[in-house]
């Protein structure tokens, strides 16, 4: 059932679009301020991204090269879950209309050495939760987000692809620009030529697809 009452009930959403995107959301003063908080020692250190491993164990191979940290929501970051919450709501009730649950956390992620990259991969989060044996299970994730931080002339490479069977299919990254797409869409970071590539990244739980 639809969260949103449309001025336009008669046009339906009904492509399944393997990637959308939303500008202007955040202000060019935001933007900045994100930047900064997410560079601080406020929100930790970066670490080498991981790769969840079949055992269970964060595993380390080429498969990724990149650096990270986690962010979940506390009195200084609340006004930008809420915002964050806002904008997710609203692209998926536009967009797809998946059944959501929520998120806990942000990633924040660069790629700010050359060759960084994450190569073909999917974020949805297949099988059992092995480690955490008093919960096995794990909701799935089913909508992806990006905000690109760093403009465009800040780096070469770090394109963000999809595939879906074709020809690869490559987004416009611009600073600012939020891109979505369903977390089963296989999709890739190119390796980074030159400068660094920032942006923050989560994603919507929700019940099993049905």
């Amino acid at each position: 059932m639809r969260s949103f009452i449309s001025n336009n009930p008669e046009v339906t959403n009904y492509v399944l679009y393997p990637y959308v995107f939303w500008d202007g959301f955040f202000t060019d003063e935001e933007l900045d301020k994100l930047e900064e908080y997410f560079s601080s020692e406020e929100t930790g250190k970066l670490t080498p991204g991981a790769v969840f491993g079949k055992k269970g164990e964060d595993s380390f191979d080429d498969l990724r090269k990149s650096d990270v940290k986690f962010v979940h929501i506390n009195e200084t970051n609340q006004w930008l879950f809420e915002k964050i919450n806002t904008i997710s709501v609203h692209i998926n009730n536009y967009f797809y209309n998946f059944d959501l649950t929520g998120y806990s956390h942000l990633q924040y992620t660069e790629y700010n050495k050359k060759n960084d990259h994450y190569n073909f991969h999917t974020d949805i989060m297949y099988g059992e939760d092995v480690l955490n044996k008093d919960k096995p299970f794990i909701l799935p994730r089913k909508l992806s987000f990006t905000l690109v931080l760093s403009d465009t002339n800040a780096f070469k490479g770090g394109d963000l692809e999809f595939d879906t069977g074709g020809p690869y299919i490559a987004a416009e990254q611009k600073r600012g620009r939020i891109i979505a797409f369903p977390s089963f869409v296989k999709h890739r970071v190119t390796p980074i030529k030159k400068g660094i590539r920032k942006s923050v990244v989560w994603w919507v739980l929700g019940p099993k697809f049905k």
